[in-house]
């Protein structure tokens, strides 16, 4: 967007992962500004800024590929990590905490909601009975080993963790509450003719932005 943006534009990002913060700082240009803040404090922050009205809005929505690649982060069942899976890791409950205190019937709501998996109450089942055994559920391997034994058959080249990895990681970092919340301020803030721009990765977040479109 720097290059294509002329010398008195300005570029404006929003991002509350705190590593994308310190990647991002390392652009040196004067026309660009980042802010660590969620998306749905996009009309405080512009305001903060001095900023009313912008001519475009691209919202990156869901999981980057740093957060998957990094272990520590709790993100994938690929790498064995602690269970942590917060975007802004500076707050808020992690994977491994909610899984310590839910219920077994919020484990299945939050599986089967925002997982759509169709196997949620067995998952969920699993979970409860792995932790009532004394076992903390602790790092992404362990998980991974309780979905799969709890899910009686799998998509072809898919692994059963998939769907509960997604699952939580929405539940945890309010992942659809905060693209609700910010769609609508997108509209206030862009300028006639102005663009809003959504990149979504699956249907629970392009239901959202295709409704709210339409």
């Amino acid at each position: 967007i720097l290059v294509k943006m002329g010398p008195a534009g300005r570029l404006i990002a929003l991002d509350r992962d705190l590593a994308a913060v310190a990647a991002g700082q390392k652009i040196n240009d004067g026309r660009f500004t980042l802010v660590h803040s969620g998306f749905s404090s996009i009309q405080n922050k512009l305001a903060e800024l001095g900023v009313t009205r912008v001519d475009g809005v691209l919202l990156d929505i869901g999981i980057s590929s740093p957060q998957i690649d990094e272990a520590e982060r709790g993100f994938s069942f690929r790498f064995d990590g602690p269970l942590d899976m917060r975007m802004d890791q500076s707050r808020g409950q992690t994977a491994a905490e909610f899984l310590a205190e839910a219920s077994e019937q919020q484990l299945r709501e939050v599986i089967k909601d925002y997982g759509e998996e169709r196997f949620a109450k067995q998952i969920a089942r699993a979970i409860v009975a792995a932790r009532t055994g004394g076992n903390a559920l602790v790092t992404t391997g362990q998980l991974a080993k309780i979905v799969a034994g709890a899910v009686p058959k799998t998509e072809p080249g898919q692994d059963p963790a998939t769907r509960t990895f997604q699952a939580l990681r929405i539940f945890i970092n309010q992942e659809l509450e905060e693209l609700s919340l910010t769609l609508p301020q997108c509209v206030d803030v862009l300028a006639p003719g102005g663009r809003l721009v959504v990149i979504s990765f699956h249907s629970l977040e392009d239901r959202i932005v295709k409704r709210f479109i339409r």
